[in-house]
């Protein structure tokens, strides 16, 4: 039995679609990879997002309570020490470029943590730099 010049054409055709339809495949799942990680890095920003606006209620609301008649000492014996300062886009330019992420990292890990003599007396016989903090931003 010999193939026709018809059935050979046909059948090259078919061979070339099936071949084109699983490059597809792979290339549409090779595109759903990247789009995860599009995915991922919008939900990162999201967060950082919030975590900005947590960190700004924190320096609000120490600096609502020491308006309110409590000093900065006091607030921080109890473990509460206001978020530093953000540093300003222009100075992160001129050091470099050095991200926001990690500025802020800094800013709350600073504010999280307390600072020498923060902490009060310890009470329970345990030495007071060794407790965790009974507060924490992060």
């Amino acid at each position: 039995m010999t193939i026709t010049a018809a059935a050979h054409k046909k059948a090259i055709e078919t061979a070339r679609k099936n071949a084109e339809a699983l490059a597809q495949k792979a290339i549409e799942t090779r595109v759903a990879l990247v789009g995860a990680i599009g995915e991922a890095v919008e939900e990162l920003a999201a967060l950082d997002s919030a975590r900005e606006a947590a960190v700004d209620a924190i320096r609000m609301a120490h600096e609502n309570a020491i308006e309110g008649g409590w000093t900065a000492k006091e607030l921080a014996a109890m473990g509460y020490t206001a978020p530093k300062k953000r540093k300003n886009a222009s100075s992160r330019a001129a050091r470099g470029g050095a991200s926001k992420d990690a500025t802020e990292t800094t800013d709350v890990a600073d504010a999280a943590t307390p600072q020498e003599g923060d902490q009060p007396p310890s009470t329970d016989g345990q030495i007071a730099s060794e407790r965790e903090p009974e507060h924490s931003y992060s």
